[in-house]
Parts: C-alpha cells; structure tokens; sequence
C-alpha cells in the first residue's frame, strides 16, 4: 500500500478510531478493498460515478495507488462523462491532476485516451477526416515536433477489470451510505467553495459566457473541450490538448460561427499549448485567426478585458517563445492595457508573468521586478506554495533574477520551482524537464568561477532524459537542454584540459550538441533570429577553446551582426558577443588592438545596463589589463588595474550587505495600482546602479 495510503490508515487507527476523519478514511479503504478481489464487479465499479463528488475524487485517488486497479481507473477516467463531473470539480483539480500523474507514470495513456474519446465524440465525420493528425502535423512542423510522451502505452492492451464478490457487494453498499449520510454537510459546503483555480466559476472558464442558451450536446462538447483542453496543457501534455482544442475550434467554427468571445477562449488555449511545445506553423494559423475574431469584436463594441487580456497575453508568449522580444513585449504591454480588477487571480497572475518575462528581455528590470513580485505575491495567497501557479511564478521569479545578476538568490528561487513541479507532476513531466533545465543553466553561470559543475550536469542531464522520453528527437525543446549539457561539456573539459588531461572527446561531443541546435534553429526561426545567433556565439566559443581560431572570429562575428541588426548596438546580448570576439582577439589571434576597442564597447554597455557592480565586467577589465599589460601601455594598465579593485570592494560590500539592485517589492498592491505603477514607469528608469546579470 503506498506512502499516502498508510497515512490515512495509520491516523484511522490512532487514539481516536470512532473520529470522523478515522471512520471515512477506514470506509474509503473499505470500499477500494471491495473492488480489489477477484470476481466480475463491473456492474459495482460502473456505480462509482454516482458517489458525490467529493467522494469519488477520493476513492479514484486512492485506487490510483494499487497497481491492480489502475486499467479500471484509467477506463473510469477515460469516460468522457465521469471526468466531466470531475474537471468540473474545482476543489478536486489538485488531486484529478494527481491521479493522472500516477497513471501516466505507470504507462496508462489515459491522456491520449481521453483526446482520443474527446475527437471521436464531438467531432462530425467530416470533421474527423478534416482533423490534422497530431503526430504527423508535428513531425512536418519545421523539425519541431511534439511527442507522445507514452509511446508504448498507445498499443499496449488494458487489462481486464478486477472482479469482486457479493459479500463484498454488501460491504461496500454499507459503506457508500454511511459516507453518504455522514458528509452530506461537508458537501454541500464543496459545493459553495470558492473554485480559485478557475476564476471563482463553474462555467468553463472565466472568459466564456453562459452556455445556457444552447443545446445539452453543444454546451457539453463546448464546455468538456474548454475545460479538458486546459487541463491537458497546464498539466503538460501539449498534443492531446492540441488535439481536443484543434477539435473543438472546428465545431464551433462549423456550428457556432457567431459566437465569437467562445471561439476568442478557445484559441487563446490553443495558441498556449501549441507555443509551449514550439509548434509554430500551427502557433501561426491560430494567432491569425484569432486576431482576426478579436478584430471582429472590437468593431461590435464586444470587448471582453479579462479574455482580451488573456489573448494578447497568448501572443505574447508565442513570440517569446520565438526570441522575437520586441513583438512579444508590445503584446504583453496591451494585455496590461486590458488587465482589470475583474480578472481572475489565475489570469492576473498569467497577465503579470508574462509582461514580466518580456520587461526582462528588453532589459526594463523595474518593471518586470513589480510585475513578477505582485505575480508570485498572487499566486502564493490565491493557490498557495504547493499549486502549479506559484511553482510558474516562482520559476519566472527565478529568471528575473538570473538577469539581474542576482546568481545565487536565483539558484534558490528556480530550486524551489522545481520542487513544486515535481511534487505536483513527479519526475517524467514536460514542466518537471523545464525546470531542470533552468537550475542546471542557473548553476552553470553560479560555478563559473568555481568549476565544480557537478550539480548543473546532474540537472541537465534529467532534463535531458526526460525530454527524450516526451518528444521527438529533432524538438526544440530537447535541442534547448541539449545545449545547455553542450556549454557544461566545454567547461569540463577545459578545466581537464587545464590539468594536463586529453579531453577532445568531451569537446567534440560538445560540438556535435551545438550544431544539432544550431540547425535546429535555423531550420525553424532562420538566420536572423536571436536564438540562432546565440548559437553562432557558443559555437565561437567551443572554437576557441578547440584552437580554430578563424571558425571562432567567423561565428563570433555572426552572432554580432544579427543581434544588433534585431536588437540594437546597446543591448546585453550584442555587448556578451562582442565580448567573447574580444577575448578571442586578445588571448588567442594577438590583435590587441581590436580587443580594446571590443572590450570597451562590452564595458560601455554593461555600465548603460547594469551599473558599476555587474559581474561581467570582470571578464573585460581583466581583459583590459592583458591588453595594456602586453602593448606596454602602462597608464592605462594601472587606471583599469585599480577600476578592477574598486570593482571587487563592491561586489563584496553588496555582498556583505545582502544588496540588491532590485529588492523584492513587498507591497501588496490592486491590479489598479499595479497598472498605474507600470505605465508611469520610464522604460529604462534604474533607481540605483543593478548589480548585474549573466545570462
């Protein structure tokens, strides 16, 4: 019996055996046990759905722990109109997530089940023919195609269900009425509880109107789509969700074609889920059609601020997800336009995120540190420290601060996000992977200076086996994580290197890794992206180690030229690349003076950015020295030697201080406030000089 079960055993049989807690935990063991015999109990098992609510969430959670009764469960969940009452059950969302965790993990498809039943349901024949097969839409996607996540599942035959006996048919009868008569207050009590995780309603979201007015079939199909589409998506399994919302947007665009705010809801999800799982070309259409409808109902005089906000907080996402930042912020500054106070926590929090993330790249740090604070400050109070918001919120956290230069506050924070993650979708999960990913890449830029890169190859080395298992091997998102495991390579094994040991292998691997991603990139985003160019630049870095020096100067100077054509000549990015062109020319290809001139447009620009104590800058003064050190340029030598002193004394003092640039804000402000905040803001204001970022 597993972990969560013994609990509830062990307090039913502590001092107080005749409390209600101990009587109900011993009545739901009573009735699992009843299913768990070896006669045919079909008909008992299908009376299951007719327990209250709040009783059945807690008898499939615990027949999700007994191997034996996993093949029933996964057929009771994957009955469409059982996991309907469910989903719609917002006290039981955290425990249905559960339970679909522990099947998934245990190889019981009941996600793909359950798109599979969905499709085939609602969807016309003719639509069923129409409906682009997921996989394959994914494997013509530009190389970035979504997995399964269960491949061997799909074929794999259930079992037959367990059977039970009769005298366990009268136990278990006994059983469902003492429940019954003992938590008839209990819930009714569920029943008026506050559904935070769905903005406070028991329609299909917050966004949609009433489904009153149409037939029992239509509300249902709409209502099921809206609501097991999400689940799929913030749960991870981006293809069955695509599948359900693909579906669903093809009904309502044959059957319902003027109910536009319904259709706006249903490609705001759609569009999430297909730009979470970097399926572009789909991520294209929806966003084209969904301008087009919002368009529509602007010109009505219909405009939804919640649902508004919510979509160009969608596109938004998308065109991050593109490293297309100046479109991804314009996007996330209308969905601020749109926010309210008669949002949701959930769409506030989704709202401020996302703008926060975008303020982040465009180095707008005040702005993102009041969005991103006000956004965790939400999600803690709303869903508290164990719900999947607060873990999205914490990790955004995480990223805002890696950019800010505040390394080791950010290990902490992204190692919390992962805990969330892990305790809420265990360990083989699209979410779970992610947030390996970003630790791993966090402690990178934290041992640095140390070289002990033990714990980052330890997360990114999960990451990477778990996106194996998810997704193709030609996906985005694996080609992410592979790269982040191709940096730690390099790193290794020069310090290998340094010690007198033969490591081309490793640096050979590592090159293998950057190329893989490189043409991944180009093949999906093209030449002028900024993502292809940052991989141009780590490919001028691993020659540079390998003493290919020409191929160094040619990638270093690609990556150049396309991040200031995209974001400028003053950005982080431009000023990290001309850097790394600096350190080539000094240390390896003897053009000094070339280097100086690259070093101080590095520092020049990490000054404009970050201020004095930004930990780059080390890198460029040091580089400096050597520069003027060996041109026997002994003026400047000093000048820059005693700016690298005064630089060290204020790492150290913010560090003895615990200063930071961008404190957490602790105010608890109104949407309104938060609005006014963000637009008064200048876009660039820095109140003290920021400590830095590497990123």
């Amino acid at each position: 019996m597993a972990a969560r079960e013994n609990l509830s055993m062990s307090s039913a049989s502590g001092h107080n055996n005749n409390s209600p807690n101990a009587l109900y935990n011993l009545t739901l063991i009573a009735i699992v046990n009843g299913l768990d015999c070896k006669v045919t109990t079909l008909e008992r098992i299908s009376k299951l759905p007719e327990l209250p609510l709040n009783l059945l969430i807690d008898v499939y959670e615990l027949m999700s722990r007994r191997e034996q009764l996993m093949d029933t469960l996964t057929e009771e969940l994957a009955n469409l109109d059982v996991f309907h009452r469910l989903v719609r059950y917002i006290p039981a969302r955290s425990k249905l997530l559960r339970i679909v965790v522990d099947l998934m993990t245990n190889n019981k498809a009941v996600t793909r089940r359950l798109s599979d039943a969905y499709v085939g349901r609602i969807a016309q024949p003719s639509e069923i023919e129409a409906q682009p097969d997921i996989e394959q839409v994914e494997d013509d996607a530009d190389g970035v195609a979504n997995g399964d996540g269960d491949k061997e599942a799909k074929d794999k035959e259930l079992n037959d269900v367990a059977g039970c006996s009769s005298s366990s048919s009268n136990r278990i009868s006994i059983s469902i009425n003492y429940i019954d008569n003992m938590t008839k207050t209990a819930n009714n009590a569920a029943a008026a509880a506050t559904a935070a995780d769905d903005g406070g309603t028991t329609e299909p979201g917050p966004l949609a109107p009433s489904l009153d007015s149409l037939s029992t079939e239509d509300a249902f199909a709409i209502d099921l789509g809206l609501r097991l589409g999400s689940f799929l998506s913030e749960a991870g399994w981006m293809q069955e969700s695509i599948a359900v919302l693909l579906c669903l947007n093809e009904r309502l665009k044959r059957h319902h074609k003027d109910a536009l705010i319904l259709r706006v809801d249903c490609l705001q999800r759609l569009l999430y889920a297909e730009s979470s799982h970097c399926n572009f070309k789909l991520a294209q259409q929806t966003f084209v059609e969904m301008v087009q409808l919002t368009s529509e109902l602007k010109d009505m005089n219909m405009v939804s601020n919640p649902l508004f906000a919510m979509a160009c907080t969608q596109i938004s996402s998308m065109y991050f997800a593109r490293n297309e930042y100046n479109n991804s912020h314009m996007w996330s500054v209308q969905a601020m336009h749109y926010l309210d106070k008669s949002a949701s926590p959930r769409i506030a929090i989704d709202v401020l995120r996302q703008a926060a993330k975008a303020c982040v790249v465009k180095r707008d740090f005040c702005r993102a540190n009041l969005l991103i604070c006000q956004a965790v400050r939400r999600a803690h109070e709303h869903f508290g420290v164990i719900h999947q918001k607060y873990g999205d919120a914490v990790l955004d956290y995480g990223f805002f601060l890696l950019n800010v230069d505040s390394v080791f506050q950010s290990v902490k924070v992204y190692k919390e996000a992962l805990e969330v993650r892990r305790g809420i979708f265990g360990n083989m999960n699209f979410h779970v992977a992610i947030a390996h990913e970003d630790l791993s890449y966090a402690y990178y830029v934290h041992e640095y200076s140390t070289g002990d890169f033990s714990c980052a190859q330890d997360h990114v080395d999960k990451a990477v086996n778990i996106m194996k298992n998810l997704v193709p091997s030609n996906h985005l998102m694996l080609a992410s994580a592979k790269r982040v495991k191709a940096l730690l390579l390099e790193e290794i094994a020069l310090d290998k290197i340094a010690d007198g040991m033969d490591e081309e292998d490793l640096l050979l691997q590592s090159e293998q890794l950057h190329i893989f991603a490189l043409q991944l990139s180009l093949e999906v985003f093209g030449e002028m992206n900024v993502q292809t160019a940052k991989h141009y630049g780590n490919l001028g870095r691993l020659y540079q180690t390998m003493n290919r020096f020409e191929e160094a100067e040619s990638m270093h100077q690609k990556a150049i030229k396309i991040k200031t054509d995209l974001l400028g000549p003053h950005d982080y990015e431009v000023g990290l690349s001309i850097g790394h062109l600096a350190s080539l020319y000094n240390y390896q290809m003897k053009k000094f003076r070339q280097a100086e001139d690259l070093y101080l447009r590095s520092i020049d620009i990490s000054l404009q950015l970050f201020g004095r104590t930004y930990s780059g800058l080390e890198y460029d003064y040091l580089g400096l020295c050597h520069v003027y050190e060996t041109l026997h340029d002994f003026e400047k030598y000093l000048r820059y030697a005693h700016t690298l002193e005064n630089w060290q004394q204020l790492r150290v003092l913010n560090a003895t201080n615990n200063k930071s640039s961008y404190p957490p804000i602790e105010e608890d402000y109104s949407i309104d406030q938060v609005k006014e905040e963000f637009f008064s803001m200048s876009e660039k204001r820095v109140l003290e000089p920021p400590e830095s970022s590497k990123n």
